[in-house]
């Protein structure tokens, strides 16, 4: 039975290592996971939209190279966390309506489509839930023009990205925060991934008007649990680095970041949107989603 974590630290886990592997998958969700192997990326993905990680994880290098040695350094020390070039995370700023509108301009004039892993609450720091639309209203309806156009894929990127028993995911002074902003850690109770899933699921396509099928866990952590409710709130393909760590799933297939070229909000917010036309020119095709792919492959 997974428990919940204490407020010190969360416990520490073992994740089995697997080979990478995308999968084949026909439109309608097969009985048994399939899966084939695809060299390169060529679907695109944008993680952390909308998620308040942005804002609360926060943790600074605690390792600086000096010759040919990497020395031990206070970087999560009070104040040290926040500046550059010790600050590894948070705090930044969500992508804009602005910003936006670059980036879908250059999806069009190149002829790329992406995937979107959209966290569907804003966490406040006093721990209530926004839903993405609320509290993003101009952001979100580009986006819900941009997926009836067909140039973004939304996807479900968890309720909260972070934990929210005992507001572990505020800062800390003397320490980084980061380990309390992956949502679905086997210390958090299966039955949170569950409920965080489904708050998810409902909040987007309420939003979008469309299924939502591709499921991104936050930050790569997941458990076998995890997979079972995804699929269960309707979710067919599951995007993450080791996707089928846990194994075939029946009704889910995984699509592994070695077939997926990601990139975070962050690095678009840091660089400006115009930044993407760099990834766009990386391969010689244009990028797909992680649902077309997947079904491509399957074809």
């Amino acid at each position: 039975m997974p428990r919940s974590a204490p407020s010190s630290a969360p416990p520490t886990s073992s994740v089995p290592s697997v080979g990478s592997g995308g999968s084949a998958v026909p439109r309608t969700p097969p009985r048994s996971t399939r899966r084939c192997w695809m060299p390169g990326a060529v679907a695109l993905r944008l993680d952390d939209v909308g998620a308040s990680s942005k804002r609360f994880e926060v943790y600074g290098r605690t390792r600086l190279p000096f010759g040919g040695w990497q020395l031990p350094f206070p970087g999560n020390f009070l104040f040290l966390k926040y500046l550059p070039p010790i600050k590894r995370w948070g705090p930044y700023g969500e992508l804009t309506a602005q910003a936006w509108e670059q980036i879908l301009l250059l999806l069009e004039a190149t002829g790329a489509r992406m995937t979107v892993a959209i966290t569907a609450g804003w966490v406040e720091r006093d721990g209530r839930v926004v839903p993405y639309p609320r509290k993003f209203p101009d952001a979100a309806a580009l986006l819900s023009q941009a997926v009836r156009q067909g140039l973004v894929e939304p996807a479900n990127h968890g309720w909260t990205h972070c934990v929210l028993k005992d507001r572990l995911f505020r800062p800390r002074a003397f320490r980084g925060n980061r380990p309390w902003h992956r949502e679905f850690v086997d210390w958090v109770p299966a039955s949170v991934h569950r409920e965080h899933l489904a708050r998810a699921q409902a909040t987007l396509e309420d939003h979008f008007g469309v299924r939502v099928l591709t499921c991104v866990p936050p930050g790569n952590a997941f458990t076998r649990e995890t997979v079972e409710a995804a699929r269960d709130v309707g979710l067919c393909y599951l995007s993450s680095r080791d996707a089928a760590r846990w194994g075939p799933a029946e009704g889910m297939v995984f699509v592994d970041d070695a077939c997926v070229r990601v990139l975070h909000d962050r690095e678009l917010v840091l660089a400006g949107p115009t930044a993407l036309a760099a990834v766009l020119r990386e391969v010689p095709g244009p990028f797909r989603t992680v649902r077309a792919l997947a079904a491509e492959r399957a074809s």
